[in-house]
Order: C-alpha cells, then sequence, then structure tokens
C-alpha cells in the first residue's frame, strides 16, 4: 500500500487521538493491520503495548464448534482472523476441513424416505467409509471412475456440500468428500447384517438389493448368456441376499469364491451369482428402475434385452 494512502495527521488522529487498533485502523482502510503499524514505525507514531486479548479455551471451542468462521470470532475480541487460529492451535482445538467449511450449499435433513434409506445402507456397506466428528457426518469415497463420480453427487448433492480431488496423472483416482449433518447417522455403522426391517419388506428389499449392486456388483453378458454376480467380504449379508431371494423362488447360488490367504485377500471373498433367465428376468425387472449407477443401468437393460430373447 503506497505511503500517500496514509498520513501522519491521519494516523495520529486516527490512533493517538481517536484511540483505535490498528486492527480497527486496517479494516477501515481494507488492509492488514501489520501495514498500518509500519507506517506508525515509519511516521514516528509512538505506538500502545500489544492489546492481549484472553480468550479461554471453552469460549473459543464453543464458538467454532457453532460453526462461526475465525474471521467472525475475530470481529467479535477486535482481533484478526491469524489471531484466532493461532490461539486455536494453541488449545488443540482442531480446524475444519474445506468440505466442513463450505456454506455455499446447506447441509439439509436427510428424507427419512425408507426406500431412499435402504438403498443407502446398500451402498454404504458395498462402497462408502463414513465417519462423525461433532458436527458432520463424513461420506468418503475413492474411485477411478467419473460414473462414480457423477454417481455421489446426484444421491448427496441436495444434502451437503461435495469435494471431489482432480485426479493425479500417475494415479487417476478421484477422491471423493461429502459433509452431511447428523440426520444421516444411520450411516456411520457398517452393519453386518441388512437390517430386520428391510427384510421384512419387498420394496425396501429391493431398493437396498439396488445399492448394493450398484457399489459391489456386475452384470454382464457371456457367450450370448446374461449373468448378474454380486460379490464381496461381507459373508452374512450375501447369504441373506441368497436366502431372500430362494425363499422367493429365485434361482441363485452363493459361495465362497476365494478364500482368505493374506497377500491379495485379506479376507474370505463370497459371491451370490444369478445365470437362470427366469430369475435373472424377475431380478432385472425388479431392479431396473432402481439401479442409480449409469454403467449398472446401461449393463441391465442390456441383460433384460438379453434375457427376454431367450425366454
Amino acid at each position: 500500500m503506497p505511503s500517500s494512502y496514509f498520513t501522519k495527521k491521519t494516523l495520529t488522529s486516527l490512533y493517538s487521538t481517536q484511540k483505535l487498533s490498528s486492527y480497527k485502523i486496517a479494516k477501515h482502510f481494507d488492509c492488514d493491520p501489520k501495514t498500518v503499524f509500519y507506517w506508525l514505525k515509519q511516521f514516528n507514531i509512538p505506538t500502545r503495548p500489544r492489546k492481549i486479548v484472553h480468550i479461554n479455551k471453552k469460549q473459543l471451542s464453543s464458538l467454532y464448534a457453532s460453526h462461526l468462521s475465525m474471521a467472525t470470532i475475530g470481529n467479535k475480541f477486535f482481533i484478526n482472523a491469524s489471531a484466532v487460529l493461532r490461539k486455536m492451535k494453541k488449545y488443540n482445538i482442531s480446524s475444519r476441513k474445506p468440505w466442513e467449511t463450505n456454506t455455499k450449499h446447506p447441509r439439509n435433513n436427510f428424507s427419512k424416505n425408507l426406500l431412499e434409506k435402504a438403498y443407502l445402507l446398500g451402498f454404504r456397506i458395498g462402497d462408502l467409509n463414513v465417519r462423525s466428528n461433532s458436527s458432520s457426518v463424513i461420506v468418503k469415497s475413492n474411485t477411478t471412475h467419473r460414473v462414480q463420480i457423477n454417481l455421489m453427487k446426484s444421491l448427496f448433492s441436495k444434502y451437503g456440500p461435495i469435494w471431489i480431488s482432480s485426479p493425479k496423472s500417475n494415479a487417476r483416482v478421484y477422491h471423493c468428500t461429502i459433509g452431511l449433518n447428523h440426520s444421516f447417522d444411520f450411516l456411520v455403522p457398517k452393519p453386518s447384517y441388512i437390517p430386520k426391517w428391510i427384510i421384512l419388506s419387498k420394496s425396501c428389499f429391493w431398493h437396498f438389493f439396488a445399492g448394493y449392486i450398484d457399489a459391489e456388483g456386475t452384470i454382464r453378458i457371456y457367450s450370448n448368456r446374461a449373468r448378474l454376480r454380486v460379490g464381496s467380504y461381507d459373508k452374512s449379508i450375501l447369504k441373506q441376499i441368497h436366502t431372500w431371494l430362494t425363499q422367493r423362488g429365485i434361482k441363485n447360488s452363493f459361495r465362497l469364491e476365494t478364500p482368505a490367504d493374506h497377500i491379495q485377500h485379506n479376507g474370505d471373498f463370497y459371491r451370490v451369482d444369478l445365470m437362470d433367465r427366469h430369475a435373472l428376468s424377475t431380478v432385472l425387472k425388479k431392479l431396473n428402475p432402481l439401479l442409480k449407477h449409469e454403467r449398472r443401468k446401461k449393463d441391465a437393460q442390456l441383460a433384460l434385452t438379453n434375457v427376454i430373447s431367450r425366454i
């Protein structure tokens, strides 16, 4: 900032006569307090001892936890955001991550729609890492496929801010992080079993299965015969899917595909397979309207066309 911006007379009036702080003067001139202090020294204007602002840890934690910015907190105590950050570091108060401070997109409560909840639980079990802190439920997913990023946006953009890293040239991996409010606490624990309320409802089960297929399933045509496969380390989940389908006359198989070897596989890998054309016809007709993954939807439609041609 040029010296002409400040004059000795102006600074003397503001600082010495009116007793304004360098912070308040800087705010008036839209500059850094250090700039004001520099010109006070240049003009040989006697400076007052540095004002020590006392904010205790409890008070600062409470203000920051209420989602006030550092700048807003600073305004309350007539200090700048840097001073607030220094005090937070002194008290070991963790600052929010970029996706937690994003306020351009409000964090809306979950819809409470059970069908949507069932789908999200299926997708969460298969493909999401979820944790919570005092202010947020943080959902993460890493993928090399842009369609997966599109799916994450379609599922969560109406509920909270989404942060997506640009893939590095040598890795081509997208890192997706989403900040949600605590109405999404149901996503935090990873279930070992399909919840009973889903098992007892046909509609909820199909939505859950669609979410799980979008995360872990493959739908392909091999030697002109469609096949739906879903595999993971979630033995109990897959066993329940197998049992639920079997009890309704939908032919499928459940098996241990790859035992744990502690080299490539950290656990036993299980798979549910559907190859029977009548079973596939039933399942694909149910899943087609519910799948949300662009690739899965396309593959499911091709598979259903194949199955219908063979019935």
